[in-house]
Protein backbone atom coordinates (compact mmCIF):
# COMPACT_ATOMS: atom_id res chain seq x y z
CA UNK A 1 0.00 0.00 0.00
CA UNK A 2 1.50 3.64 -1.07
CA UNK A 3 2.61 5.69 1.45
CA UNK A 4 0.06 8.33 0.62
CA UNK A 5 -3.15 5.83 0.70
CA UNK A 6 -2.24 4.72 4.42
CA UNK A 7 -1.87 8.33 5.69
CA UNK A 8 -5.24 9.14 4.60
CA UNK A 9 -6.75 5.93 6.07
CA UNK A 10 -5.31 7.42 8.66
CA UNK A 11 -6.41 10.51 9.01
CA UNK A 12 -10.07 9.09 8.14
CA UNK A 13 -9.57 7.40 11.67
CA UNK A 14 -8.59 10.77 13.54
CA UNK A 15 -11.24 12.53 12.06
CA UNK A 16 -13.91 10.73 13.90
CA UNK A 17 -11.81 11.77 17.38
CA UNK A 18 -11.98 15.15 16.13
CA UNK A 19 -15.31 15.39 15.28
CA UNK A 20 -16.23 13.87 18.60
CA UNK A 21 -14.16 16.48 20.73
CA UNK A 22 -15.61 19.15 18.50
CA UNK A 23 -19.38 18.10 19.35
CA UNK A 24 -19.45 17.99 22.95
CA UNK A 25 -16.48 20.75 23.89
CA UNK A 26 -19.82 23.19 22.66
CA UNK A 27 -21.90 21.22 25.66
CA UNK A 28 -22.62 23.18 28.85
CA UNK A 29 -21.12 21.77 32.04
CA UNK A 30 -22.42 21.62 35.73
CA UNK A 31 -19.01 19.94 36.84
CA UNK A 32 -20.61 17.10 38.02
CA UNK A 33 -17.85 15.32 40.24
CA UNK A 34 -18.19 12.00 42.07
CA UNK A 35 -18.29 8.50 40.31
CA UNK A 36 -19.66 10.38 37.25
CA UNK A 37 -16.91 12.34 35.92
CA UNK A 38 -13.55 10.90 38.35
CA UNK A 39 -11.94 8.39 35.86
CA UNK A 40 -8.90 6.99 38.30
CA UNK A 41 -9.40 3.90 40.68
CA UNK A 42 -7.88 0.90 39.51
CA UNK A 43 -5.08 -0.50 42.11
CA UNK A 44 -2.96 -1.01 38.79
CA UNK A 45 -3.73 1.72 36.68
CA UNK A 46 -2.99 4.10 40.04
CA UNK A 47 0.15 2.59 40.83
CA UNK A 48 1.34 3.89 37.43
CA UNK A 49 0.09 7.40 38.69
CA UNK A 50 -3.03 6.76 36.15
CA UNK A 51 -1.04 6.53 33.06
CA UNK A 52 -2.73 3.92 31.42
CA UNK A 53 -4.85 4.87 28.58
CA UNK A 54 -1.91 3.34 26.55
CA UNK A 55 -1.59 0.44 28.27
CA UNK A 56 -5.15 -0.76 28.95
CA UNK A 57 -4.36 -4.43 28.53
CA UNK A 58 -6.66 -6.08 30.77
CA UNK A 59 -10.34 -6.11 31.85
CA UNK A 60 -9.53 -2.28 33.41
CA UNK A 61 -9.67 -1.44 29.51
CA UNK A 62 -12.84 -1.39 29.98
CA UNK A 63 -13.06 1.96 32.02
CA UNK A 64 -9.90 3.43 30.83
CA UNK A 65 -9.73 2.86 27.40
CA UNK A 66 -11.71 0.29 25.82
CA UNK A 67 -10.10 -0.02 22.38
CA UNK A 68 -7.67 -1.76 24.06
CA UNK A 69 -9.98 -4.84 24.90
CA UNK A 70 -9.77 -5.44 20.78
CA UNK A 71 -5.71 -6.02 21.55
CA UNK A 72 -6.40 -8.93 24.16
CA UNK A 73 -6.49 -11.69 21.78
CA UNK A 74 -9.38 -13.86 23.18
CA UNK A 75 -8.25 -13.51 27.02
CA UNK A 76 -10.70 -13.24 29.58
CA UNK A 77 -10.16 -11.18 32.96
CA UNK A 78 -12.75 -9.95 35.28
CA UNK A 79 -10.92 -7.25 38.19
CA UNK A 80 -12.10 -5.65 41.16
CA UNK A 81 -10.67 -2.86 43.37
CA UNK A 82 -11.80 -1.45 46.79
CA UNK A 83 -10.96 1.86 48.13
CA UNK A 84 -12.32 1.18 51.82
CA UNK A 85 -11.41 5.17 52.64
CA UNK A 86 -10.67 7.45 49.48
CA UNK A 87 -10.43 10.62 51.36
CA UNK A 88 -8.56 11.04 55.11
CA UNK A 89 -10.34 14.11 56.03
CA UNK A 90 -13.87 12.69 54.80
CA UNK A 91 -15.10 9.52 56.93
CA UNK A 92 -16.92 6.78 55.64
CA UNK A 93 -16.23 7.92 51.70
CA UNK A 94 -15.82 4.38 50.23
CA UNK A 95 -15.30 3.15 45.98
CA UNK A 96 -15.54 0.28 44.13
CA UNK A 97 -15.39 -1.09 40.90
CA UNK A 98 -15.46 -4.11 39.07
CA UNK A 99 -14.88 -4.42 35.21
CA UNK A 100 -14.89 -7.43 32.71
CA UNK A 101 -12.61 -7.43 29.65
CA UNK A 102 -12.69 -10.15 26.65
CA UNK A 103 -11.04 -10.16 23.38
CA UNK A 104 -12.31 -10.93 20.21
CA UNK A 105 -13.33 -14.57 20.63
CA UNK A 106 -15.98 -14.75 17.57
CA UNK A 107 -14.91 -12.42 15.20
CA UNK A 108 -17.75 -9.85 16.15
CA UNK A 109 -15.24 -7.19 17.88
CA UNK A 110 -14.23 -7.20 21.54
CA UNK A 111 -17.16 -6.82 24.79
CA UNK A 112 -16.00 -5.82 27.84
CA UNK A 113 -18.48 -3.77 30.67
CA UNK A 114 -17.72 -1.48 34.13
CA UNK A 115 -19.86 -1.17 37.41
CA UNK A 116 -19.09 1.69 39.53
CA UNK A 117 -20.29 2.29 42.69
CA UNK A 118 -19.15 5.25 45.40
CA UNK A 119 -20.76 5.60 48.71
CA UNK A 120 -20.93 8.11 50.80
CA UNK A 121 -22.30 7.32 54.84
CA UNK A 122 -23.18 10.65 56.22
CA UNK A 123 -23.61 9.14 59.83
CA UNK A 124 -26.44 11.05 62.74
CA UNK A 125 -24.57 14.02 64.59
CA UNK A 126 -26.30 13.19 68.05
CA UNK A 127 -28.07 10.41 69.95
CA UNK A 128 -31.69 9.95 68.10
CA UNK A 129 -30.53 12.15 65.07
CA UNK A 130 -30.75 10.03 61.14
CA UNK A 131 -27.62 8.77 59.55
CA UNK A 132 -28.38 9.10 55.94
CA UNK A 133 -25.85 7.53 52.65
CA UNK A 134 -25.13 9.41 49.41
CA UNK A 135 -23.70 6.56 46.89
CA UNK A 136 -23.97 7.50 42.99
CA UNK A 137 -22.86 4.32 40.29
CA UNK A 138 -22.04 4.22 36.94
CA UNK A 139 -22.79 1.14 34.57
CA UNK A 140 -20.90 0.88 31.57
CA UNK A 141 -20.88 -1.61 28.43
CA UNK A 142 -17.86 -1.63 26.40
CA UNK A 143 -17.15 -2.60 22.78
CA UNK A 144 -14.09 -2.56 20.57
CA UNK A 145 -12.81 -3.96 17.05
CA UNK A 146 -9.35 -4.00 14.84
CA UNK A 147 -9.92 -2.06 12.23
CA UNK A 148 -6.87 -2.44 10.17
CA UNK A 149 -7.96 -5.21 8.17
CA UNK A 150 -11.09 -3.38 6.67
CA UNK A 151 -8.53 -0.51 5.54
CA UNK A 152 -5.90 -3.16 3.84
CA UNK A 153 -3.29 -3.51 6.55
CA UNK A 154 -4.46 -7.13 7.28
CA UNK A 155 -0.80 -8.02 5.38
CA UNK A 156 1.12 -6.24 7.75
CA UNK A 157 1.92 -7.07 11.38
CA UNK A 158 1.96 -3.52 12.83
CA UNK A 159 0.01 -1.22 12.73
CA UNK A 160 -2.49 -2.62 14.83
CA UNK A 161 -5.78 0.28 15.32
CA UNK A 162 -8.34 -0.35 17.56
CA UNK A 163 -11.82 1.31 18.02
CA UNK A 164 -13.92 1.36 21.23
CA UNK A 165 -16.92 2.40 22.55
CA UNK A 166 -18.61 2.97 25.80
CA UNK A 167 -22.59 3.30 26.66
CA UNK A 168 -22.78 4.22 29.77
CA UNK A 169 -25.86 4.60 32.45
CA UNK A 170 -25.81 6.88 35.31
CA UNK A 171 -27.61 6.82 39.26
CA UNK A 172 -27.84 7.63 42.60
CA UNK A 173 -29.42 6.43 45.66
CA UNK A 174 -29.95 7.88 48.87
CA UNK A 175 -31.93 8.62 51.59
CA UNK A 176 -31.92 12.38 51.51
CA UNK A 177 -35.12 14.11 50.59
CA UNK A 178 -36.31 17.52 48.63
CA UNK A 179 -40.03 18.06 50.06
CA UNK A 180 -41.94 14.96 49.23
CA UNK A 181 -39.51 12.53 47.72
CA UNK A 182 -35.91 11.43 47.48
CA UNK A 183 -33.31 12.94 45.92
CA UNK A 184 -32.77 10.65 42.33
CA UNK A 185 -30.72 11.22 39.40
CA UNK A 186 -30.28 9.33 36.00
CA UNK A 187 -28.47 10.10 32.83
CA UNK A 188 -26.50 8.01 29.68
CA UNK A 189 -23.64 8.86 28.34
CA UNK A 190 -20.51 7.58 26.06
CA UNK A 191 -17.06 7.26 25.35
CA UNK A 192 -15.25 7.07 22.11
CA UNK A 193 -11.77 5.76 22.09
CA UNK A 194 -8.48 4.69 19.85
CA UNK A 195 -5.57 2.95 20.44
CA UNK A 196 -2.52 2.51 17.87
CA UNK A 197 -0.03 -0.21 18.23
CA UNK A 198 2.63 0.82 16.06
CA UNK A 199 4.81 -2.21 17.62
CA UNK A 200 4.58 -4.69 20.49
CA UNK A 201 6.32 -2.84 22.98
CA UNK A 202 5.33 0.25 21.62
CA UNK A 203 1.28 1.81 21.76
CA UNK A 204 -0.74 5.41 21.43
CA UNK A 205 -3.87 5.56 23.15
CA UNK A 206 -6.72 8.63 23.03
CA UNK A 207 -10.26 8.31 25.01
CA UNK A 208 -13.06 11.53 24.84
CA UNK A 209 -14.94 10.57 27.75
CA UNK A 210 -18.72 11.77 28.71
CA UNK A 211 -19.77 12.56 24.97
CA UNK A 212 -23.02 14.02 25.23
CA UNK A 213 -23.38 12.79 28.88
CA UNK A 214 -26.06 14.38 31.20
CA UNK A 215 -28.04 13.50 34.01
CA UNK A 216 -31.55 14.55 34.85
CA UNK A 217 -32.74 15.00 38.30
CA UNK A 218 -36.06 14.94 39.97
CA UNK A 219 -36.98 17.89 39.68
CA UNK A 220 -36.60 17.77 35.97
CA UNK A 221 -33.07 19.60 35.70
CA UNK A 222 -30.70 18.44 33.14
CA UNK A 223 -27.42 18.81 33.73
CA UNK A 224 -24.24 17.80 31.64
CA UNK A 225 -21.27 15.89 32.66
CA UNK A 226 -17.83 17.48 31.98
CA UNK A 227 -15.91 15.53 28.99
CA UNK A 228 -12.59 14.55 29.24
CA UNK A 229 -9.92 13.75 26.86
CA UNK A 230 -6.41 11.84 28.02
CA UNK A 231 -4.27 10.67 25.75
CA UNK A 232 -0.95 9.14 26.40
CA UNK A 233 1.88 6.40 24.91
CA UNK A 234 3.39 3.21 26.24
CA UNK A 235 6.85 1.89 26.07
CA UNK A 236 7.90 -1.36 26.93
CA UNK A 237 12.15 -1.61 26.80
CA UNK A 238 12.18 -4.96 27.54
CA UNK A 239 9.06 -7.82 28.18
CA UNK A 240 9.69 -6.37 31.87
CA UNK A 241 9.81 -3.09 32.12
CA UNK A 242 7.28 -0.27 30.50
CA UNK A 243 7.07 2.90 30.78
CA UNK A 244 3.84 5.12 30.59
CA UNK A 245 3.02 8.68 30.20
CA UNK A 246 -0.47 10.10 30.16
CA UNK A 247 -1.73 14.08 29.66
CA UNK A 248 -5.70 14.84 30.46
CA UNK A 249 -7.73 17.91 29.49
CA UNK A 250 -10.70 18.56 31.10
CA UNK A 251 -13.90 20.69 30.52
CA UNK A 252 -13.99 24.09 32.01
CA UNK A 253 -17.07 25.87 33.24
CA UNK A 254 -17.05 28.02 29.96
CA UNK A 255 -17.02 25.15 28.12
CA UNK A 256 -14.02 24.87 26.76
CA UNK A 257 -10.60 22.24 27.15
CA UNK A 258 -8.45 23.14 29.59
CA UNK A 259 -5.20 21.07 30.41
CA UNK A 260 -5.05 19.36 33.93
CA UNK A 261 -2.57 17.16 34.47
CA UNK A 262 0.35 14.98 33.45
CA UNK A 263 1.32 11.78 34.59
CA UNK A 264 3.94 8.87 34.28
CA UNK A 265 4.61 5.64 35.55
CA UNK A 266 6.55 2.66 35.86
CA UNK A 267 6.40 -1.39 35.84
CA UNK A 268 9.11 -3.76 36.70
CA UNK A 269 7.91 -7.77 36.55
CA UNK A 270 9.79 -10.72 37.81
CA UNK A 271 8.91 -13.97 36.45
CA UNK A 272 9.50 -16.65 38.80
CA UNK A 273 8.22 -19.58 36.13
CA UNK A 274 5.30 -21.63 35.27
CA UNK A 275 5.85 -24.23 37.68
CA UNK A 276 5.90 -21.77 40.88
CA UNK A 277 3.04 -21.45 43.00
CA UNK A 278 3.72 -17.64 42.48
CA UNK A 279 4.38 -17.46 38.78
CA UNK A 280 5.71 -13.75 38.80
CA UNK A 281 5.53 -10.74 40.80
CA UNK A 282 5.11 -7.01 39.63
CA UNK A 283 6.23 -3.83 40.99
CA UNK A 284 4.99 -0.30 39.75
CA UNK A 285 5.73 3.65 40.96
CA UNK A 286 3.88 6.48 39.35
CA UNK A 287 3.61 10.35 39.87
CA UNK A 288 0.74 12.85 38.25
CA UNK A 289 1.44 16.60 38.42
CA UNK A 290 -1.38 19.12 38.41
CA UNK A 291 -0.27 22.85 37.33
CA UNK A 292 -3.64 24.67 38.10
CA UNK A 293 -3.20 23.59 41.75
CA UNK A 294 1.27 23.00 41.56
CA UNK A 295 0.09 19.70 43.19
CA UNK A 296 1.20 16.07 42.87
CA UNK A 297 0.04 12.51 43.17
CA UNK A 298 2.00 10.11 44.39
CA UNK A 299 2.05 6.53 43.93
CA UNK A 300 3.02 3.21 43.91
CA UNK A 301 1.34 -0.76 44.08
CA UNK A 302 2.11 -4.06 43.08
CA UNK A 303 1.03 -6.99 42.29
CA UNK A 304 1.24 -11.10 42.83
CA UNK A 305 0.25 -13.13 40.08
CA UNK A 306 -0.70 -17.07 40.65
CA UNK A 307 -2.02 -19.16 37.78
CA UNK A 308 -5.46 -17.97 36.62
CA UNK A 309 -5.74 -14.65 39.60
CA UNK A 310 -3.50 -11.65 40.75
CA UNK A 311 -3.68 -9.84 44.10
CA UNK A 312 -2.86 -6.07 43.49
CA UNK A 313 -2.72 -3.28 45.70
CA UNK A 314 -1.60 0.50 45.54
CA UNK A 315 -0.87 3.50 47.33
CA UNK A 316 -1.64 6.99 46.56
CA UNK A 317 -0.38 10.41 48.62
CA UNK A 318 -0.80 14.06 47.52
CA UNK A 319 1.14 16.46 48.00
CA UNK A 320 0.03 20.40 48.45
CA UNK A 321 -3.44 19.08 47.43
CA UNK A 322 -6.39 20.90 48.12
CA UNK A 323 -7.66 17.97 50.42
CA UNK A 324 -5.94 15.76 52.79
CA UNK A 325 -5.52 12.64 50.49
CA UNK A 326 -3.62 9.15 51.49
CA UNK A 327 -5.66 6.19 50.38
CA UNK A 328 -4.90 2.33 49.75
CA UNK A 329 -6.48 0.29 46.98
CA UNK A 330 -7.01 -3.37 46.97
CA UNK A 331 -7.40 -5.19 44.07
CA UNK A 332 -8.17 -8.93 42.97
CA UNK A 333 -8.13 -10.02 38.84
CA UNK A 334 -9.17 -13.71 37.34
CA UNK A 335 -8.06 -15.04 34.16
CA UNK A 336 -9.99 -17.94 32.44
Amino acid sequence: MKKTTLKKYFALVLLVFVFAASRVMAAASAMLGGSFADSGISARATGLGGAFTAVADDANASWWNPAGLALLGKDRSISATYIPQVYADVKGLSDMLVTYGQGDVYGFGAIGGSVRYMNLGIPADYTGDTSYKWAEYTVALSWAMQIEKYIGLSKYAFPKIALGINLKYFGNDTDLTLGAGKITAAGFGSDLALMLALKENLRLGLVVKNIFSQVTWQTGTKEALPYEIAAGFYYGFTSDFLLSFDGRFLQNDTGSPEFDSVSGGAEYTMEFGKNAQVQKAALRAGITYVPSQDSFAVAMGASIYMETFSVDYAYQYFIRSVTSVDNHRFGLSVYF
